[in-house]
């Protein structure tokens, strides 16, 4: 009899392993840009394991097509991408809806020159090359509205350089008189560069992120879909009480040392960078509006046709429309 509950037990493990297997999560640039950090924390406090989660890996990418190739490929059907890539590749025909905001901010996205440039502030830069990362990004729609409400619109020669990193070298070389800067060269080398302008001086609110998910597992697995976004929401509750294990975390994903992430992270807070979930139309609307100014889109984003916010805890859904 002993033998036979312990064959029965071991089935039942079996069983339960087949039915929940172990699973990776595809977040776009995912230790990269500080607004996926609340991932970070719920993987590394185990929340991405709890509520029936079995998630043992969180994949990465380089943003774009490439973090949207992640989510399908991961089987999963959810995960973390830029708005703009989420509408582009539903207007395309992917089957797909968002069903969290992840952030709401621009957080740290700043165009600088380097400290010792004769260029001080955003009107300088008429008759100048500045750059922006690619083609229709987010860079190119806060580039061209802030240059248009400067009243330089045709004045200033807009490049793409192909990404932050080649920014910074184009700057660095002469190539360009202003490019996008990030943290954490932005905090940890304030003497070497100056800032022109923020992002948020430009989009108080912009919907830069959100978790998307197949209609399969909205409609397979719903209890999945809500238990990753209470995950997520009770890492942001955990990282606004706990700043300096963030810190750590924040530290081990990104590659900082522990003083640096502890110099780096207050300013999110204050930011409102990390969203429990929730949309702001206002967030919304900027998108939209950044998007067909690039030439992404046509016409307004009609929001409720790709928006579902019936997977967010009735706390956090918003009158959108």
């Amino acid at each position: 009899m002993r033998q036979i509950k312990s064959s029965i037990a071991a089935l039942c493990m079996t069983i339960a392993a087949v039915a929940a297997p172990a699973e990776t999560l595809a977040i776009s640039e995912y230790g990269k840009i500080t607004s996926t950090l609340p991932w970070a924390v719920a993987f590394k406090k185990g929340f991405l394991r709890q509520d029936g989660l079995d998630i043992t890996d969180i994949v990465s990418s380089s943003g774009g097509g490439s973090g949207l190739r992640n989510i399908l490929a991961t089987g999963m059907g959810v995960g973390q991408v830029g708005t703009t890539t989420a509408v582009a590749a539903i207007n395309q025909g992917v089957d797909l809806r968002i069903v969290a905001c992840t952030t709401d901010h621009l957080g740290d996205l700043t165009w600088a020159t380097m400290k010792g440039s004769s260029i001080r502030s955003l009107k300088d830069l008429a008759g100048k090359r500045v750059a922006f990362t690619a083609p229709r990004s987010t860079t190119e729609i806060v580039l061209r509205i802030a240059i248009a409400r400067a009243g330089l619109t045709g004045k200033v020669d807009m490049i793409a350089i192909g990404g932050l990193g080649p920014g910074l070298t184009a700057l660095g070389q002469g190539t360009v008189a202003a490019t996008p800067l990030v943290d954490p060269a932005l905090s940890l080398e304030p003497d070497k560069y100056r800032v022109l302008f923020y992002g948020y001086d430009v989009f108080p609110k912009f919907n830069g992120a959100v978790v998307v998910a197949t209609p399969e597992l909205m409609r397979q697995h719903p209890d999945k879909l809500r238990a990753l976004l209470r995950a997520r929401r009770r890492a942001v509750d955990f990282m606004e009480k706990n700043r300096d294990e963030t810190a750590l975390i924040y530290s081990q994903v990104f590659g900082f040392s522990l003083a640096d992430a502890k110099k780096l992270l207050p300013k999110y807070f204050v930011w409102g960078q990390f969203s429990h979930g929730e949309f702001s139309k206002e967030g919304l609307d900027a998108t939209s509006s950044g998007m067909q100014l690039v030439g992404l889109i046509n016409k307004p984003v009609d929001w409720s046709k790709i928006v579902d916010q019936s997977f967010l805890a009735p706390d956090l859904q918003r009158k959108l429309w």
